[in-house]
């Protein structure tokens, strides 16, 4: 593990991706886990891996909604600031991310519900498919408009908020959704996703931060726990 200081990497880390590049790698990683959950909740588990799970989940959503609100709030507005042409295609984006909002909820606090009643699994199952039906047409829609962000940023002066994107945060949180986007992903896609991040960030967050996601990812996508599975 690293002795170095939480607000060190915030300082370190002022890293810029474009958005297709982000867009694709939380695309494969929200399908990616969408059909671990799927697979996994089709099966009894045990209580730790349930509250692994859980958890999890909430990560998951916590992700999609915060890239949603990055892109309407930010990425879109700088769109339109150089492409007024395009304000109902960025209306129509926004409208498909508004209508995820109630599906979203739903899976959220059923989730939240299972973590406290083991025999809430199959309803959480149930409700992780439909969420998964609803948002597949939203992440394509979202992966095919990428470019046009990415070309509105590349007009924009250096520092405008539309242009970059920065990883930044205390060391456990960046790590875990830096392992959680690499996990799986293309090694030409997590290339260009760490193109820009200093080796020796990289060097710190694997040495002192890979081993809790690998552990966790094993309870949750592999097994574990003692117990009655449920």
């Amino acid at each position: 593990m690293t002795s170095l200081d939480p607000g060190a990497v915030r300082i370190l880390t002022p890293v810029v991706h474009g958005d297709a590049v982000l867009t694709d790698a939380l695309q494969h990683a929200v399908r990616r886990d969408l059909a671990r959950l799927i697979e996994v909740l089709a099966a009894p588990v045990t209580a730790v891996r349930r509250a692994a799970l859980v958890e999890h989940t909430q990560f998951l959503l916590d992700q999609l909604q915060e890239h949603h609100h990055v892109l309407d709030e930010v990425s879109w507005p700088g769109v339109l600031a150089i492409r007024p042409d395009l304000t109902d295609v960025a209306n129509r984006v926004a409208l498909a991310h508004a209508e995820l909002i109630e599906p979203l909820r739903h899976t959220r606090e059923s989730a939240l519900g299972w973590r406290g009643d083991p025999l809430r699994r199959l309803e959480v199952l149930s409700v992780l498919r439909d969420l998964s039906a609803a948002l597949s047409p939203v992440l394509d829609q979202d992966a095919e408009l990428a470019a046009l962000i990415d070309e509105a940023a590349s007009a924009e002066p250096a520092g405008s908020p539309a242009a970059r994107w920065a990883w930044v945060g205390a060391p456990t949180r960046l790590a875990r959704r830096t392992f959680w986007l690499l996990d799986d992903l293309d090694p030409r896609q997590a290339d260009l996703l760490t193109e820009r991040t200093p080796r020796s960030v990289m060097w710190i967050l694997r040495n002192g931060f890979s081993g809790a996601y690998n552990r966790s990812a094993y309870l949750m996508w592999v097994g574990g726990g003692t117990g009655p599975a449920v």
